[in-house]
């Protein structure tokens, strides 16, 4: 029983991460423009802090975009890790195509979500943004998965 639980736990966590990751998105999507703004720039003000950038409109925007877009970039690269490794855990033969097709529709969704809510918008640009992050989180945890199975595959040789 227990080597079974052992078996399905790479799969389980994946999922769990893939399910907390949507729904961070979802609650995300769902804020207002005003909420939105609030959210990021608690991070803007800790970087302009942080590297001691002038406090004008022109380094606040740029700040402001660059941390909104990495944020849109980083949460994707983590759905993207974590659809990669529950894909794969399931043994499909191309796990990377359902990945990517999740991870596209996601990033589309995420935007038109976004809509519905005041105060903001929707773009190709953030789907795109966002489907980098799918790629890039999908590929880190590809790399993963091929160096781990070459490692185990030299020392079952040994």
């Amino acid at each position: 029983m227990l080597s079974k639980v052992k078996s399905k736990l790479p799969m389980i966590i994946s999922a769990t991460i893939v399910l907390i990751t949507l729904v961070a998105l979802f609650v995300f999507s769902g804020q207002d423009g005003d909420e939105s703004s609030k959210t990021s720039g608690v991070i803007v003000d800790f970087v302009i802090k942080l590297f001691s950038l002038p406090d004008d409109a022109e380094t606040l925007n740029t700040v402001t975009l660059v941390v909104r877009k990495l944020a849109h970039f980083t949460i994707f690269a983590i759905l993207g890790a974590s659809l990669y490794a529950f894909t794969s855990s399931l043994l499909l033969l191309r796990p990377y195509i359902s990945t990517l097709i999740v991870g596209l529709c996601a990033a589309a969704l995420n935007e038109l979500q976004q809509l519905s809510s005041a105060g903001r918008t929707a773009s190709i640009r953030d789907v795109a943004i966002d489907f980098g992050g799918v790629i890039v989180g999908s590929f880190i945890v590809w790399g993963i998965v091929k160096s781990v199975q070459k490692h185990w595959e030299i020392k079952k040789d040994c």
